[in-house]
């Protein structure tokens, strides 16, 4: 593939493009028998309300229905972008880098040092970061209510099963949608994007970040702000 179409593909494997994780790695399972009743109807409102405001770049609306430990794990991607330096950013996995390294080169440190878990989701739910090419075509099947935890199944286009769940909790009153718990198949995304890429791992990132925000990074990326 010419490395333009290539690039032209990276957003759409952006973390929480989930259709496209789905197609890529999944594979058929046999789902127990779909729950009914006013709950999954809530459930089912939790992800809708969710795949609209990705559709919408909607990212207050989006922050309101994740959990807290979503919310959490967004704001411990700013930390990195504020502090990691490249070995640590090289620890991490390649996802948590391209979000880190997206913070570091489209927030200013000031602004993102003050941003709680909530605004960052917001800002990359607002900048598309999140899923917004693939979130058209995401559908759920299949949901199960256990107490407060409640799951979909990611659903093919033809409308088959694929061995992927997007997991949602009950806080505070109302459904939300968990993150953290779709980290392996965010992952997985990057993983095969970075394969069918043909680049090196560096390369790959730095891509991404001129892709995503128009930008080019210049080699500042791989140092904290001061």
């Amino acid at each position: 593939m010419p490395k333009a179409a290539r690039m032209r593909s990276l957003r759409f494997l952006l973390p929480f493009a989930l259709p496209a994780a789905a197609l890529l790695v999944a594979v058929m399972l046999a789902g127990p028998t779909a729950a009914v009743g006013a709950p999954v109807d809530e459930v089912q409102e939790s992800f809708r309300s969710y795949k609209t405001a990705i559709l919408q770049s909607d990212g207050k609306s989006a922050a309101q229905v994740v959990t807290q430990e979503s919310r959490d794990y967004f704001r411990g991607l700013a930390d990195q972008a504020l502090t990691s330096d490249s070995d640590a950013l090289h620890r991490i996995h390649l996802s948590d880098r391209i979000y880190a390294l997206l913070l570091r080169h489209d927030v200013a440190p000031a602004a993102l040092q003050r941003m709680d878990g909530a605004e960052v989701v917001s800002h990359a739910v607002d900048q598309g970061w999140i899923g917004r090419e693939g979130a058209d075509g995401l559908a759920l099947g299949n949901y199960e209510v256990m107490g407060n935890i409640a799951s979909g199944t990611i659903l093919r286009p033809d409308g088959s099963e694929t061995a992927f769940k997007m997991g949602f909790v009950m806080q505070d009153g109302r459904w939300r949608l968990d993150l953290v718990a779709l980290m392996d198949l965010t992952r997985a995304a990057f993983e095969f994007a970075l394969q069918q890429s043909g680049l090196e791992e560096d390369a790959f990132v730095l891509a991404m970040l001129e892709q995503v925000t128009g930008r080019k990074p210049g080699p500042e990326i791989w140092t904290p702000p001061s």
